[in-house]
């Protein structure tokens, strides 16, 4: 199985490597067409992004550039970003709650302190902390509920430091792919509230707790994780509604 850099090369190669509509593979076509409200197009390209851009590549149909973040697989990876910053932009931009960014900090970190300073013997795994911390995990979730849409966006769409904000969500590779607007894609995750912790469809969790103390696995404490498990589903319904 390709990489998702190699995936997205191979993307980026299909658009600049043919220069008529007719000559795209069918699956492409319908990329294309999405895109340009189903008319086709008397021109089109491609350009690779990098960094932390929420885009992974801009398609361009017609002259003008639409930003496409390309996923594939499973257990797919939304967003991931230090505690600290996430909880920056929590109170600038969205409320300021010190008891929410505690209890945040707390279940991230996951050794019974708010700043990851506990002991390795003291680490505990997400199911744990949700039975011994329930008032906690209530008043995350109950802040989520809250301000879903502005998190969303914030997941999905801007990025937590992204320069090129994502129009588009492709699923798949050159020979197997949907492609589904971000608009789109933000209103229907947050059309239901799984169990805690969780935005709409998106799962809230730390990326690693590293509960084994591993020095090779310190740097990946303290960090947040969105994860959508069912997005190749979920992007299938939208592409048929």
């Amino acid at each position: 199985m390709i990489s998702g850099f190699e995936n997205e090369n191979e993307i980026i190669n299909e658009f600049v490597n043919k220069s008529n509509f007719q000559d795209l593979n069918n699956n492409l076509k319908k990329v294309v067409l999405e895109i340009n409200n189903g008319k086709i197009p008397f021109s089109f390209s491609a350009k690779k992004y990098g960094g932390t851009s929420k885009a992974d590549l801009s398609i361009i149909i017609n002259d003008k550039e639409f930003n496409v973040s390309v996923k594939k697989g499973s257990g797919n990876s939304l967003h991931q970003e230090p505690i600290e910053d996430f909880i920056f932009f929590l109170n600038q931009d969205i409320e300021n709650n010190q008891s929410v960014f505690n209890d945040l900090r707390y279940f991230v970190w996951g050794d019974g302190t708010i700043d990851g300073t506990g002991k390795v013997k003291d680490r505990v795994s997400a199911t744990e902390l949700k039975k011994s911390i329930p008032i906690k995990i209530n008043n995350i979730q109950n802040y989520f509920n809250k301000h879903k849409f502005k998190l969303t966006n914030r997941f999905i769409v801007d990025g937590a430091v992204s320069k090129q904000k994502a129009d588009f969500i492709l699923f798949g590779d050159i020979n197997k792919c949907i492609i589904v607007e971000e608009k789109k894609v933000v209103q229907f995750v947050n059309k239901e509230i799984k169990k805690p912790l969780s935005i709409g469809v998106l799962t809230f969790q730390a990326w690693n707790r590293n509960l084994s103390g591993r020095f090779d696995m310190e740097n990946r404490r303290g960090q947040i994780q969105l994860k959508w498990g069912s997005m190749e589903r979920d992007l299938n319904i939208l592409n048929n509604e």
